[in-house]
């Protein structure tokens, strides 16, 4: 196993059979609505310090530091976001194995959820948009019994790759719980033959002992 799934424990006999994060591109937003915010302080700042802003020419020096403080603020704060972002996605994993579906989240601890893949029932791939143009989405896994959505593995690069992975492993599932019970059915009809011999047995048995009486 590899450095970045120390947080995976297997079952014995357990196999991994993909693994994946979310892409990195998911934070774009971030990085696009902190670079605006950022430019528009700094911008006023300047703006501010040159006299540019009506009502506001008059300002000492020491309230244009105040403004300058100020955008300085903003930017670090935007670069906060960023920050945090990117450890969001760096710090998410999904790992799909012969028997379950994990995700693990969390920058400061971790949270791993899992489910076993003997137990999905649904699987919905969805693309918005620029999912389409871009080849990336979500697939969302339903358990029977559920009303809803039991795991999301969102954002992934490809995501028909995991999706037919993930079936190839449902479909191995539904194989072994249909050769446990032809083995089962098997066995009690085995049983039930083997109760068919030792009464039959029993009756000539017992025939022989009735005839060794009548002659005695």
């Amino acid at each position: 196993m590899t450095a970045e799934l120390e947080w995976l424990s297997l079952d014995p006999g357990e196999e991994v059979v993909w693994s994946g994060r979310p892409r990195v591109w998911r934070i774009a937003g971030t990085v696009a609505g902190g670079a605006v915010l950022t430019l528009l302080a700094f911008g006023g700042a300047v703006a501010v310090s040159l006299g540019a802003v009506p009502g506001l020419d008059g300002l000492a020096g020491s309230s244009n530091a105040v403004v300058w403080g100020i955008a300085v603020l903003i930017a670090l704060s935007q670069i906060g976001s960023v920050a945090f972002a990117y450890l969001r996605v760096q710090h998410t994993d999904y790992v799909l194995t012969d028997r379950r579906i994990y995700r693990k989240t969390g920058i400061f601890s971790e949270t791993v959820t899992g489910v076993g893949v003997d137990r999905v029932q649904n699987t919905t791939l969805r693309k918005d948009v620029a999912g389409n143009l871009f080849d990336y989405g979500t697939v969302s896994i339903s358990t029977a019994g559920s009303g809803g959505t039991d795991l999301a593995i969102t954002d992934l690069d490809d995501p028909e790759t995991f999706r037919d992975r993930l079936q190839e492993q449902v479909r191995a599932a539904d194989e072994a719980r249909e050769d446990d019970r032809a083995s089962a059915a098997e066995a009690g009809a085995l049983d039930a033959e083997a109760m068919d011999a030792l009464l039959t047995e029993a009756r000539r048995l017992r025939a022989v002992a009735e005839r060794m009486e009548e002659h005695a």
